[in-house]
């Protein structure tokens, strides 16, 4: 036993004799920390679009907010199914009529997941109304709290969580906000041009056939 204790394996347990390493030589095998280790790292996939449905943050952060011009497809009567938001590029900008000034909002639930909160704002000349007005109110109050939309008449209400329903979220944890939109919205959600198949249905152009990629008078995001 006295041999054995000596005597210590090397890698492998090839048989090699060598002292014990010291924690520094052990450190060194490791990769950077900073990159993860791959297991319980949070990925993200696909972020939803639309008002938040239960309890939420708004990012304080102001890069986490970006205005644009966005159109929200609605299903046909009796069709179900949920309304679907679509941006418009700049080149497309002022050609859907029913689209609307927006900003695009970031929120986060209790588990840390982001959601892209479309709040819209009146066309110049046009007049606000109470729906908008109280979801600019309700994202400024997730700022402070944690707080969920009520929705009462025809406007929101916040109902603020009990104390402990969660701790401040920690923001520094999201993907950079270009990467959330793309998540959300991908190049679908994206009304470049005229070939949009949400365009060519809006005013009753025929399909193009085997346009997937929708080039054409293609404006920059």
């Amino acid at each position: 036993m006295s041999d054995l204790k000596k005597h210590t394996a090397g890698a492998g347990g090839n048989g090699a004799t060598s002292s014990i390493p010291d924690a520094a030589d052990i450190e060194a095998l490791w990769l950077d920390p900073a990159l993860g280790d791959g297991i319980v790292n949070v990925t993200y996939h696909t972020v939803p679009v639309g008002k938040p449905l239960t309890f939420f943050r708004t990012v304080t952060d102001p890069a986490y907010r970006r205005r644009t011009e966005i159109y929200t497809h609605k299903p046909e009567d009796g069709a179900g199914g949920e309304e679907t938001n679509y941006i418009l590029a700049p080149a497309m900008r002022g050609r859907i009529p029913e689209a609307k000034p927006a900003t695009l909002v970031t929120v986060v639930y209790r588990d840390g997941s982001p959601r892209i909160w479309p709040i819209k704002f009146p066309r110049d000349g046009e007049k606000d109304n109470e729906a908008w007005i109280s979801a600019r109110s309700a994202a400024k109050a997730g700022m402070e709290r944690w707080v969920k939309l009520v929705w009462v008449r025809r406007a929101y209400q916040t109902r603020d969580s009990q104390p402990g329903y969660a701790p401040d979220p920690d923001f520094s944890k999201l993907p950079p906000f270009n990467e959330l939109i793309r998540l959300g919205f991908g190049d679908h959600g994206i009304i470049r041009d005229t070939n949009h198949p949400i365009y060519r249905e809006l005013f009753g152009m025929p399909t193009v056939s085997g346009n997937t990629d929708n080039t054409g008078d293609r404006g920059d995001l």
